[in-house]
């Protein structure tokens, strides 16, 4: 019999013999529930910063040491008799269940395979590759460490192990060990011991540590978070802001966050999100969205190229400096010598170009994580109900397989959208518009892409037409309407299948798109900006 610890209210008690099921559904509900962050900055003096740089090390090498452990007990786990031909039974028996037909002989298949893993769990775990097997060998190292790191500090380490050991283990992925400098946050598993943060004195506590929190006089949404909700645990990050470290402590917080108010009048700062109808057709730098009262297309984050071409000048003064310092390690053609260790000379220029470079990647991410968010707001305006393609942004950002030669003989390149999906971040996106509508309750409806065809469709007609990639307006009725927009006009008036769209329906709002089409165009052309070619404005 064992008690595993899930939370400040819980304890969970587990019979080995009886009761494996049930302890994995209890701990699936519980991490479940809805849960949201809170970044305050920490109020750090100099000495602390070192303490926290010197604790952050220690975790690091703390994940190296059980990390390297685990895998060489892969390794013996693999070069055993017993798995190897257990694995090999779970191989064979679940190639004949996925062709046999008859029912019986499934069932039992089905009986054996769970047989069959019911045996590599316990193998596994004899090998200590398991999350509470992992508890046990970082409780080791802890030991060493334990002025500085904590009991549940270590054990979030090991489950963040435990993360990438699972994708080695089921999905043939490679575990990676932390480089210098690359590990930037640790977290406890509760707010009452460990890491953590006291509402009272607004401070943060963590073994000998009190750092007072930083709360803004305006922040009223802080203030109303701290006092309605209950803090699941803390974690503390560290980041570079103009070359210097700054720390920050997250709480996460148990619930869904409260809407935010204005300081001054304690009105709402977003109107209530009305009900609606909301079609989005989203691209790789691009969106265009369709509602009853509003049409409009947009980059994602307009600024983004000023950004790129600000790197990419970076960049070539980087590359300058290398070779210029490093002549030795290159050939005469300028291509980097292979097959010898090379040593290299970084300048005192080199290295503040280089902060310079990450200070523009730090920038350039918040200003499209800012952006996405106020566009998500934007959307959440104008109807509840939202419809969009379910996309594979990873596959297209892949470089393609095949090999092919253009009518002028020349070969065609592999590259893909992998560049603008980088830039633009099209699925973070995603992501934060799926969690804004699941804090009020909705979801986002995700189309079936292949039954769909929102590029080809005609709802007048009922047919459907394969275009080119630079066709960018298609006509409707003797209407000139820009076929991203008629995209996302059709996803907005999608059949509740999710498979495709309603004709009824689209007949009955097709004038008025029109009219806000129009409109928006007409608005688009008379603006002196500069817009991607993808628009065809």
């Amino acid at each position: 019999m064992e008690y595993f610890y899930i939370d400040e209210h819980t304890f969970l008690w587990y019979n080995e013999n009886k009761h494996n099921s049930m302890k994995e559904r209890w701990i699936m509900r519980i991490n479940n529930n809805p849960t949201f962050i809170v970044e305050l900055k920490l109020s750090t003096e100099l000495w602390q910063c070192h303490i926290l740089d010197k604790r952050l090390e220690i975790a690091r090498k703390m994940y190296n040491s059980t990390l390297a452990y685990a895998l060489k007990q892969i390794q013996l786990m693999k070069e055993s008799k017993q798995y190897r031909k257990t694995i090999h039974d779970y191989r064979q028996t679940k190639a004949l269940l996925s062709k046999t037909k008859n029912k019986e002989l499934a069932q039992l298949y089905k009986n054996e395979l769970s047989a069959l893993r019911k045996r590599l769990q316990e193998i596994r775990k004899s090998y200590h590759l398991t999350k509470y097997g992992l508890h046990r060998i970082i409780a080791k190292h802890q030991r060493n460490y334990k002025t500085h790191i904590d009991s549940f500090t270590a054990q979030k380490i090991a489950d963040a192990i435990y993360r990438s050991l699972e994708g080695v283990l089921f999905r043939g992925y490679r575990a990676h060990f932390k480089k210098f400098g690359t590990l930037t946050s640790v977290e406890g598993k509760s707010n009452k011991t460990g890491i953590r943060y006291k509402r009272e004195e607004n401070k943060l506590y963590w073994n000998g540590l009190v750092i007072p929190v930083i709360i803004r006089k305006n922040d009223l949404f802080a203030e109303e978070v701290l006092s309605s909700h209950r803090i699941k645990f803390c974690r503390i990050v560290r980041k570079v802001i103009r070359g210097k470290h700054v720390f920050y402590l997250q709480l996460v917080m148990d619930g869904t966050p409260p809407p935010k108010r204005v300081k001054k009048t304690g009105q709402f700062r977003h109107q209530p999100t009305p009900n609606g109808r909301v079609g989005i057709d989203i691209g790789t730098s691009t969106i265009a969205v369709s509602s009853d009262d509003e049409v409009f297309l947009k980059p994602l984050a307009p600024r983004v190229r000023q950004f790129d071409q600000e790197k990419r000048r970076l960049s070539r003064k980087l590359d300058r400096s290398r070779r210029s310092m490093n002549p030795q390690n290159f050939n005469r053609d300028g291509t980097i010598k292979k097959g010898i260790k090379l040593a290299w000379k970084r300048s005192n220029t080199y290295m503040k170009t280089l902060f310079k470079l990450k200070e523009l990647y730090r920038k350039r991410s918040m200003y499209v994580k800012e952006q996405h968010s106020r566009l998500a707001n934007h959307i959440l305006s104008l109807g509840d109900e939202v419809y969009v393609e379910k996309m594979s942004f990873k596959g297209l950002a892949r470089r393609a397989k095949e090999t092919k030669v253009n009518k002028f003989g020349k070969f065609q390149r592999k590259g893909r959208f992998g560049k603008s999906i980088g830039s633009y971040a099209p699925a973070l996106f995603l992501g934060i518009l799926k969690r804004k509508l699941i804090y009020i309750g909705k979801e986002l409806h995700e189309i079936n892409t292949y039954t769909f065809k929102a590029s080809q469709y005609n709802h007048l007609t009922d047919t459907y037409q394969k275009r080119k990639l630079h066709q960018r307006w298609i006509y409707i009725n003797k209407h000139r309407i820009q076929r991203d927009l008629y995209s996302a006009f059709l996803l907005m008036n999608c059949d509740s299948n999710l498979q495709q769209t309603n004709r009824e329906r689209c007949k009955r709002t097709f004038e008025k798109f029109v009219i806000l089409h129009h409109e928006h165009k007409n608005l688009l052309k008379n603006q002196l900006t500069k817009y991607p070619t993808s628009m065809g404005i």
